[in-house]
């Protein structure tokens, strides 16, 4: 008997973190495009449309998520606030795993998503607590407060600055393993000053001077890539 409860508990923990899952990927698909489109929110999460779209339906009846449009999605204040619970244990999961294991800024984002959700409340406030209050997670988004608030400072994709302009990397976004691995290795990663030194035309590559002083050096971005990181005055990133 206490076999069957536990394969019980297990199937609802699963799908509890696939709920969860599904919250926290459409907030942040939201985040990134401004609206949610069914199909992007599956390539997110790694399923079918049609997968996406019965999760969906199951999220709508439980008041977690209501439509937006033909095939959009948005998340309810209820929905928001579980999205935010998320994240906050994600992210602080994945700044212990950087200053206590070791792990690259680059490396943790694999190993955390599949298990944050599974730890303990008490035990993720005890390493926030341990780590210093972080504000930021690796990749240099922001750790939500526990009211479910999240303070997101002012920031443009490098793509969009200008010859001349500068700032501090502040944030990666992407979670593409590949990707982070290719921008930790030419020195792309939270926390590095920058300025645009030359663009091309017609949406070609640009250079960037990465660092300062001695030892700054250029880099060339295609817009793809430098679309995807995030750049703040130097006075926001702390």
């Amino acid at each position: 008997m206490r076999n069957e409860d536990t394969a019980t508990e297990r199937r609802h923990h699963v799908a509890t973190a696939g709920a969860t899952d599904f919250l926290t990927e459409t907030h942040l698909e939201g985040q990134e495009h401004g609206r949610v489109a069914l199909r992007a929110l599956a390539g997110r999460l790694s399923v079918s449309p049609p997968a996406v779209s019965r999760m969906a339906q199951r999220m709508a009846r439980r008041g977690l998520v209501k439509r937006e449009g033909a095939c959009g999605l948005a998340l309810t204040e209820q929905g928001l606030r579980i999205a935010m619970r998320a994240l906050r244990k994600r992210r602080i999961f994945e700044v212990f795993l950087v200053r206590q294991l070791g792990y690259g800024w680059h490396e943790v984002y694999p190993v955390a998503a599949p298990v944050s959700n599974t730890l303990d409340d008490e035990l993720v406030e005890r390493m926030y607590q341990r780590l210093g209050h972080p504000a930021r997670c690796p990749h240099g988004d922001p750790i939500p407060g526990l009211d479910g608030s999240i303070a997101q400072p002012p920031s443009r994709a490098l793509s969009e600055l200008g010859e001349g302009e500068r700032g501090v990397i502040g944030r990666i976004g992407s979670h593409d393993s590949e990707m982070l691995r290719y921008l930790n290795s030419i020195g792309i990663r939270p926390g590095v000053p920058l300025m645009v030194v030359a663009r091309a035309p017609f949406s070609g590559p640009l250079r960037a001077r990465l660092g300062e002083g001695d030892h700054a050096y250029d880099q060339a971005l295609g817009v793809e890539l430098a679309s995807r990181v995030w750049v703040e005055p130097a006075s926001a990133f702390a």
